[in-house]
């Protein structure tokens, strides 16, 4: 259970600990003091306030302790608590209203009385063993044994040395003897549920209770001899083993909460669980044995028969007997009971009227729902027969019946099953019984239906098949003249497409040559003005320099529209080979440093990148396209071209601070003439051709690239080439 940080809690955990330190210092205080009557009233009402304290703990832990079943016992020991207050309270009354103790037999006497049935009840009802059905009555067995040996033995060893004596009347022995005697035997029951118990934190409880309860007899024992010796007026130990007992009470209250423990030391503490359990079973046995034995000894030493002894003794015997015949018979009905428990199977046993009386786990688990034992259900609750419930209970209390049924979950759904009912056969039964089991047929009707359907599927795709055929055939033989026809078409086609092709391929050299050969011309042209003639003004002399770097510009977009044609039509001229990277970099950046932006371009390549395997030229393009691009989008900031080496690939990443490229344009901007900013009044010339070239220039060499985010927030390239080696 997990810790709480409510108010009450918090008060729960530290108040305890100081109200046992406080009964401790009145305890030492009372042990030093001279014992005299005038310290017995004062005595009295600490006794009642310590027992309020220890009755309010218990019962305000029992409603959070762990584990929930015993809660019930705890308040029952609170309960307990509270009755031996409340007698305390009256014996606290008499000593104001009277100044003295109360007289045998007093209403306190009868409180104190009612206050140890409700501590064994509490005993008794703690769930320290599985409830199992078989088991339940070999329990109650043990239970009666331990209370009736302890009594006999408190005869022999208290009582009956006592009247020998003649000590005292009857009446004033009878209440010196019962609180000691039942503290005898909650200190035995308290033995039983420390061994029984599997969790040790609440055996360690059950040990604190143990000490309090060995306190107490002690208290209980001091106060039976001042009853026998009439001396009731005078404080002494009697209040402090009350007082001693009330305090670890309250100590073992903060026991009730379960910890969460590690697997391993679980293990280690069921191991010593499994030896406590063993010696559980013999604490009958040698109480019986003592009983025996003492009686025996008892006889011989005085030449009488005890015959209360011996009654005593010879009950003890008979339980012993029927004890161990119901431990034989539990264990084949473990077995029994095993295997009933652990079919997926339904069973359960039902009255002549369908009164479910007990079910295997697997009909609670199909119905969604517990059925049997305290909750009351009957077979027309949730089984459908189309001949009624009732008359197959006849049936089936002749000779047996078996047959199909439908059974209704708690949620309103069925499902089939096979049902067979058979008188059970027990001349001892008052009321007739049946053993229902039943077999759900939900798997089997679902296979059926699967199968019907497949033959029927099965059968239509068989005609289907034949019809198809047919008309297949005469498919076939209209589809055959017409493939002779789409053959001779194509045959014409693939004619004109090869024309085509030659047109195409006799185009682009045409445009290759007609086109580069006036670029260029002009270009020097405009060089050759701009760098001869130093007489041109300022607006002539930008005029032409717009006009050389727009012809730049332009022969580089044929330069690009021609090799793009080149690669589609497979005829790029390629020559992969080892080449260093940093140097083909180094080479291109070089080239930027004549125009502006160019010293913002950072390498940032190691030394020993190994060669990659592609073609100078084309790496020079690849390189100069993407470091154009940065330098465009990207119009301030430092640009990193960095490399790696991942796996047999050499990785190359061009990153910039511009505004970087959105997650869903990053595979369209390889597409050609796509461009992010397609706005008439963007302020970045380009066609869209960069980015597709470099596309399928890595392509061609058995590369790739892809796009990622850059941290600082611009666009990161990525490419990579074969490792050469």
């Amino acid at each position: 259970m997990e810790k709480s940080s409510s108010p009450k809690k918090r008060l729960f955990k530290g108040w305890p600990a100081i109200v046992a330190f406080a009964i401790l210092v009145f305890v030492v205080w009372l042990w030093l003091a001279p014992f005299s009557p005038a310290l017995r009233p004062t005595a009295s009402a600490l006794v009642f306030l310590v027992r309020v304290a220890a009755a309010f703990t218990t019962l305000a832990y029992a409603k959070v302790s762990d584990p929930p079943e015993g809660r019930r016992s705890w308040r029952y020991f609170g309960v307990s608590l509270t009755l031996w207050a409340s007698a305390d309270a009256l014996q606290v009354v008499s000593w104001v209203l009277t100044g003295a103790p109360l007289h045998l037999p007093s209403a306190g006497d009868l409180l104190n009385l009612a206050g140890y049935l409700a501590a064994l009840a509490a005993l008794v009802t703690y769930p320290a063993s599985p409830p199992e059905r078989f088991g339940r009555f070999r329990d109650l067995l043990d239970q009666i044994i331990l209370g009736l040996a302890v009594f006999a033995l408190a005869w022999l060893i208290l009582i009956q040395p006592v009247l020998d004596v003649g000590m005292g009347e009857p009446i004033q022995i009878f209440w010196a003897a019962v609180s000691p005697i039942f503290d005898m035997v909650l200190l035995i029951f308290i033995l039983r549920i420390t061994l029984l118990e599997p969790h040790p934190k609440q055996r360690t409880a059950f040990r604190l209770l143990g000490l309090a309860v060995v306190a107490l007899t002690v208290g209980d024992l001091g106060d039976g001899y001042r009853i026998l010796q009439a001396e009731r007026t005078s404080a002494g130990l009697v209040e402090v083993g009350w007082m001693v007992s009330s305090a670890l009470i309250i100590l073992t209250s903060r026991n009730f909460i379960l910890p969460k423990t590690s697997s391993k030391k679980g293990l280690l503490r069921a191991t010593g669980q499994l030896v406590s359990a063993r010696l559980e079973p013999l604490l009958s046995i040698a109480f019986t044995y003592a009983v025996v034995g003492f009686t025996v000894i008892d006889w011989w030493l005085s030449g009488e028969v005890n015959w209360i002894a011996v009654a005593a003794a010879g009950a003890l015997s008979l339980l012993l007997v029927a004890r161990q015949g119901i431990i034989v018979g539990q264990f084949e009905m473990r077995q029994f009971a095993a295997l009933v428990n652990a079919s997926a199977d339904i069973a359960f046993i039902c009255h002549a009227d369908g009164q479910v009386w007990f079910a295997n786990p697997a009909l609670n688990r199909v119905l969604g729902s517990a059925v049997g034992g305290d909750k009351t259900s009957n077979l027309v609750d949730f089984i459908i027969v189309e001949s009624g419930v009732d008359k197959i209970l006849i049936q089936a209390l002749e000779d047996g019946w078996t047959g199909e049924a439908t059974f209704r979950r708690d949620d309103g759904g069925t499902f089939p099953v096979l049902l067979s009912l058979m008188p059970v056969d027990d001349v001892r039964q008052a009321r007739a019984m049946i053993a229902v089991t039943a077999h759900d047929l939900t798997f089997i009707r679902e296979r059926e239906v699967a199968l019907r359907k497949a033959l029927d599927e099965v059968a239509e795709a068989r005609g289907e098949l034949e019809e198809l055929n047919t008309a297949l055939e005469e498919k076939v033989e209209a589809r055959t003249s017409e493939l002779e026809a789409a053959v001779a078409e194509l045959g014409t086609l693939l004619e004109e497409v090869t024309v085509l092709d030659r047109m195409k391929t006799e185009f682009v050299a045409l445009v290759s040559h007609e086109l580069r050969a006036p670029l260029t011309n002009i270009r020097s042209g405009v060089e050759l003005i701009l760098n001869s003639d130093a007489g041109l003004t300022t607006s002539v002399r930008e005029s032409l320099a717009l006009v050389e770097a727009e012809t730049r510009r332009l022969a580089q977009f044929v330069g690009t529209i021609l090799d793009l044609s080149a690669l589609e039509a497979g005829r790029f001229p390629l020559q992969p080979h080892p080449v260093h990277v940093e140097s083909i970099a180094r080479k291109v950046c070089s080239k930027f440093l004549e125009d502006h932006g160019g010293n913002r371009l950072r390498l940032d390549l190691p030394h020993d990148l190994p060669e990659a395997m592609a073609d100078d030229q084309v790496l020079e393009s690849v390189f100069f396209h993407l470091l154009d691009n940065a330098l465009k989008y990207a119009p301030e900031g430092e640009i990193w071209v960095k490399g790696w080496v991942e796996s047999a690939n050499v990785y190359i990443a061009v990153s910039d601070a511009g505004p970087g490229i959105s997650p869903e344009e990053r595979e369209r901007v390889f597409e050609l003439f796509h461009r992010v900013d397609t706005s008439d009044s963007r302020e970045v010339y380009g066609y869209g051709l960069g980015l597709p070239m470099v596309q399928r220039l890595l392509e061609a060499m058995e590369g790739g690239i892809r796009i990622e985010q850059d941290p600082s927030g611009g666009a990161r390239l990525v490419f990579w080439l074969r490792h050469a080696s």
